[in-house]
């Protein structure tokens, strides 16, 4: 693996390259996370395929440019890390936002997207979870206030967390400090302003995931953890089945036991389920890389 800088456009992406061969896959964060959350899944699937990793803007290493957070955005960043890596598709792999970000990144363009993995987001309606007004789901998607926060305190809670249980408690927490930078000796703040956070948790909260869901033309994997809080499970539950009508038998869902980390708490499970999405799926396309039949 290489840490690598890309020039896109006015901004510079900070990206965790892992060598490897076709078809590349593009692994996306959550939001306020950053590339290291897919450190242990990308381990298990290089070298046989490549695996790119970006901090998306305003996370991680990237720039944080002041606006910019729409979903459109972020999608433009990543088709310049695409020409700039000189990839002329990927599979588009995201965790939360990330999953949403992968599925608007493959809307309407099959020409750049293999297929899509849903990680533990993506289909679900934030609606159904945080309330039918913004006004109701600003509260309950704020982030804690973590200005401040004591090196000792993030590296304890990632030693009693489940993200442990998919490495050992200290690269659980290296991962965890990812989002985190540090502002004097000790302390360290999320390296995803406050302001920003919340912008992009509005755009999560508007947007239409069954309308995106139709726009995509390509092979859906979508992975799911299961045994979480009851009103996540139910709409999971319900997106999973609203998302294989809309994707007309493109669609394929999976469940994993764990928490909504599961690129950190259950990378095994997760690199197996996209090596063999990707082998299905590669197998569908005929040698040009066009769809077979």
């Amino acid at each position: 693996m290489h840490q690598t800088l890309v020039d896109v456009g006015a901004l510079r992406l900070a990206a965790r390259d892992h060598p490897g061969g076709d078809p590349p896959l593009v692994c996306l964060h959550g939001l306020s996370s950053n590339a290291r959350w897919w450190d242990l899944v990308a381990a298990r699937l290089a070298p046989r395929w490549r695996v790119v990793a970006p901090d998306l803007r305003g996370h991680g290493e990237s720039d944080k440019p002041d606006t910019g957070y729409s979903f459109d955005a972020v999608v433009g960043d990543l088709r310049g890390l695409l020409a700039a890596l000189r990839l002329p598709a990927a599979v588009w792999v995201g965790h939360s936002w990330g999953a949403s970000v992968a599925l608007a990144a493959a809307a309407g363009e099959p020409a750049g997207a293999l297929g899509v993995v849903c990680v533990d987001g993506g289909p679900v309606d934030a609606r159904s979870v945080f309330g039918a007004t913004w006004e109701q789901a600003e509260a309950a998607m704020s982030p804690p206030r973590l200005d401040g926060v004591e090196l000792a305190a993030i590296r304890g809670w990632a030693e009693r967390s489940p993200l442990a249980e998919g490495s050992d408690p200290q690269t659980a927490a290296e991962i965890l400090l990812g989002n985190f930078e540090e502002i004097e000796p000790g302390r360290y703040r999320p390296r995803l302003a406050r302001h920003r956070h919340m912008e992009i948790a509005r755009h999560i909260y508007e947007l239409d995931a069954t309308a995106l869901l139709r726009t995509v033309r390509v092979p859906v994997l979508m992975v799911f953890a299961s045994g979480g809080d009851p009103r996540w499970e139910t709409a999971k539950r319900t997106a999973a089945e609203t998302a294989l009508g809309s994707l007309d038998g493109r669609g394929t869902v999976s469940w994993i036991d764990g928490v909504h980390d599961l690129p950190v708490q259950r990378p095994a499970q997760v690199a197996a389920a996209i090596a063999g999405f990707i082998e299905t799926a590669t197998a569908r396309r005929g040698p040009s890389g066009d769809r077979a039949g």
